[in-house]
């Protein structure tokens, strides 16, 4: 009785610290989900030529991938499973994961929520009335803002956080 005892205990010491949802794996693979959401924006700006703006909103709990033409702007589609590139981090989706936090800051522009993409790849912001061909014709560049500093999203997965970070000039990402 006392070996089964022994096996029982020596199965519990190894099963249940991988049974712990607040394993730093998993918020690592929430913080790979997100960064991969900017990588994709920024390689479908350079692909179409167009704005794309990565929307990471802590009242909702939604992360989405879009381009902002205008009002809610068009969703993009997610290259895998082909749906609507949105995550919702509320209910089942992700049970344990939280955005806490996203901070974008733009020279002259507005501190936002929400990565954008120029159509060189860059992080930079542009009112979005103003994204027709027309003022782009008209006006270039002049009034496009890029990212000041650092670009931050912030996840909890139980107790582990994660930082996400958009850096301001090569729009590398990071976790």
């Amino acid at each position: 009785m006392v070996i089964v005892i022994a096996v029982v205990s020596v199965v519990a010491a190894i099963a249940i610290p991988q049974a712990s949802s607040t394993s730093p794996a998993a918020a690592d693979a929430v913080a790979a989900e997100i960064a991969s959401a900017l990588r994709f924006a920024q390689r479908e700006a350079i692909r179409t030529g167009k704005y794309q703006q990565v929307s990471v909103n802590p009242a909702t709990q939604i992360l989405r991938v879009y381009e902002p033409n205008s009002g809610n702007g068009t969703t993009a589609t997610h290259p895998v499973d082909k749906r609507d590139y949105q995550i919702s981090f509320a209910g089942n989706a992700m049970p344990r994961a939280t955005i806490v936090s996203a901070v974008f800051d733009y020279e002259g522009g507005p501190t936002t929520n929400y990565a954008s993409f120029g159509p060189d790849g860059t992080p930079s912001y542009i009112d979005p009335s103003k994204l027709s061909q027309l003022w782009s014709a008209l006006f270039g560049t002049k009034d496009i803002d890029p990212l000041k500093g650092e670009g931050r999203v912030t996840i909890r997965y139980g107790n582990v956080e994660r930082v996400v970070r958009l850096a301001p000039v090569t729009g590398r990402v990071t976790f």
